[in-house]
């Protein structure tokens, strides 16, 4: 799941920027970002205060926000 990484990228943030924000270490983000929603709720908790965003946020699908396929007319 890359939606921790999209937000931090949305953000303009570093992972170092990220880690200091919310007191977790720069691995600890970069581990979260590639366990997406394995990673433990209090660093994912952690990581959206320090975004600045909703943790819902950081369980987006990767299209959200794309307008759906029109399927054909039969």
């Amino acid at each position: 799941m890359d939606s921790i990484k999209r937000a931090r990228k949305r953000s303009g943030m570093s992972l170092a920027e990220v880690a200091n924000l919310s007191g977790l270490h720069r691995q600890a983000i970069a581990r979260a970002e590639r366990a997406g929603v394995d990673a433990m709720a209090s660093t994912l908790a952690a990581i959206a205060k320090a975004l600045r965003v909703p943790v819902c946020e950081l369980f987006e699908e990767s299209g959200h926000g794309r307008k759906p396929r029109k399927t054909p007319k039969r």
